[in-house]
């Protein structure tokens, strides 16, 4: 590959990583804002809170990345393919922050308020490969 193609590709895929983090935290924002408020305001406890809030930011989290992180990737018809894989990739994400959630309130004294936001933190960084790889990822064979 030659210098200059290897360059725009590495300027690209830096770019997608700082939209993906942006978005990210903004998913990360609005799910903690939601949950949290759902929890403090005492219409919900814990658990049924944190499922509100990952609903409203995955919500946030594909819009985001499908119409702006990974728009060089996007191929026309391709949108509920990578919705579903997203979907696939959140879920799994979403059930690692519900057991580090579960263990925070079974093993530790701590607030719940702490552990809710403790297990929302930890899955954004793992969200990036899977949706890079293959959510948003479709090679010309696919389309």
């Amino acid at each position: 590959m030659a210098p200059e193609i290897r360059h725009g590709k590495l300027k690209t895929e830096t770019a997608a990583a700082g939209k993906f983090a942006v978005i990210g935290v903004l998913a990360t924002l609005t799910h903690a804002i939601v949950a949290g408020s759902l929890l403090q305001s005492g219409m919900l406890p814990a658990y049924p809170a944190n499922i509100c809030g990952f609903l409203v930011a995955f919500c946030v989290s594909f819009t985001g990345h499908y119409f702006w992180s990974f728009s060089h990737l996007r191929r026309k018809g391709t949108a509920i393919r990578s919705m579903v894989r997203f979907l696939v990739i959140a879920v799994s994400g979403f059930l690692l922050n519900s057991t580090v959630l579960a263990l925070w309130l079974t093993l530790t004294p701590w607030p719940d308020l702490i552990g809710l936001l403790f297990s929302i933190a930890i899955v954004p960084a793992l969200s990036f490969a899977g949706a890079r790889l293959w959510a948003f990822s479709h090679h010309p064979a696919e389309t």
